[in-house]
């Protein structure tokens, strides 16, 4: 009399057993694709930081796409020339070169040399102005080979032009009107046939070219 109600009472508990045990399934696959998502979504947000670090650094890095002489007269791109900018304060600049031999009266000065030669440098020249400030800079270019020069000329006029927009040719110069409305840019040629060379000046807009 007993047999029924104790069979029937266990295929109902491992019923009930079958169906916790698939729910439990159930809900480690659930929590299991949850997780594998999230991880997912995860890994796809930090690579488009790394992908959007990557173009902010080859952005910025635009020196690299010029010449090592380029890149050695300009040093980086923040300010107008080698990080600094007219008005910077002029006993707070950080030069990576050595003071020129002779000093100016009026500022300081650099050289940076491109070899071991005495031939392939510039003079950096930073022009004190009221209250310690930079008032000018001032790049005289000098290279032995004249191919060499008209090529620095052009990758100078063609980074001018990116950072600045187009440039006003005026005989062997190329002329910029800066954003800030009061200084300008000289690109000059300044070339002769024994001395090859070019001039880079940030001045005054009311300053010519001399």
């Amino acid at each position: 009399m007993l047999v029924l109600p104790t069979l029937y009472t266990d295929i109902c508990f491992q019923i009930s057993t079958s169906v916790k045990k698939t729910n439990l399934y159930i809900s480690l696959f659930l929590s299991f694709t949850v997780l594998l998502a999230c991880q997912n979504a995860r890994n796809e947000n930090d690579t488009q930081i790394e992908s959007s670090s990557d173009i902010t650094h080859s952005t910025s890095a635009t020196l690299q796409n010029y010449s090592p002489i380029f890149q050695a007269i300009l040093k980086n791109d923040q300010g107008m020339a080698r990080g600094v900018s007219i008005g910077d304060t002029l006993s707070l600049i950080k030069e990576t070169t050595l003071p020129s031999e002779t000093q100016p009266d009026n500022g300081l000065g650099y050289t940076e040399y491109f070899d071991n030669t005495d031939l392939n440098f510039a003079d950096i020249l930073y022009v004190r102005g009221n209250d310690d400030l930079v008032a000018e800079i001032s790049i005289d270019v000098y290279i032995e080979k004249q191919l060499t020069v008209d090529s620095l000329f052009a990758e100078f006029q063609q980074y001018f032009e990116q950072k600045y927009g187009k440039g006003t040719p005026e005989n062997k110069s190329v002329i910029w009107k800066l954003p800030d409305g009061k200084n300008m840019l000289i690109l000059q040629n300044v070339s002769t046939k024994k001395d090859p060379g070019l001039k880079i000046v940030f001045s005054n807009l009311k300053k010519v070219i001399s």
